[in-house]
């Protein structure tokens, strides 16, 4: 499975059981660790992925479609909660006054696996907030509004961080694409000389 599948819909119509949600935090352990991981950091991410789980046993989501969904959204939660200060704080100075000269796209697929390719270096080069930014509106989609909301900032300091992220992403991916080149080329020059 590959980690956008954690925000796509599940088949299936059925109300979740507890047992359901234990397995979806199983089955995801890995991509929810690399989540709060790459929001709030190595040494918090297993007790943030602790929590989710245990809020997501609660709320026990009422299809199983939505479950992988749930388990996400909680892990996000978790890890929100225990920097909302500092995204707040951050907000400020985000609130620039001029617009975004031009809006970026969600992530492609492509960003994606750069992402999590290079998640050590992003997570270093990107504050909390851009990371935040950056999962919520350009994996999930979220509208800059919506994610405003959650995350207690302006709008404009959303599209300013994302702008930052989706920037600092494409810069790595344009390091990375020649690295990918120079292998593939390497590989095509030994398997012609053998």
């Amino acid at each position: 499975m590959t980690w956008r599948d954690i925000f796509d819909h599940l088949a299936g119509r059925r109300y979740a059981t507890v047992e359901d949600v234990r397995k979806i935090f199983a089955d995801y352990h890995d991509t929810l660790h690399w989540l709060a991981g790459f929001l709030i950091g190595e040494e918090l991410a297993p007790a943030c992925v602790v929590d989710a789980c245990n809020i997501a046993e609660r709320q026990s989501p009422v299809f199983h479609e939505w479950l992988a969904h749930w388990a996400a959204r909680a892990t996000l939660r978790c890890a929100f909660q225990r920097e909302h200060e500092a995204i707040a704080a951050l907000g400020h100075a985000y609130d620039v006054v001029e617009p975004v000269a031009a809006k970026r796209p969600p992530l492609s697929p492509e960003d994606l696996q750069i992402l999590v390719e290079h998640s050590d270096v992003m997570e270093k080069r990107l504050d909390v907030l851009c990371r935040f930014v950056l999962i919520i509106h350009g994996i999930a989609k979220e509208s800059s509004e919506d994610v405003a909301g959650q995350l207690g900032v302006s709008p404009m300091a959303v599209e300013h961080a994302y702008c930052v992220a989706y920037d600092t992403l494409q810069r790595i991916s344009e390091k990375a694409l020649p690295d990918a080149d120079k292998v593939l080329s390497s590989s095509r020059q030994t398997k012609m000389l053998a």
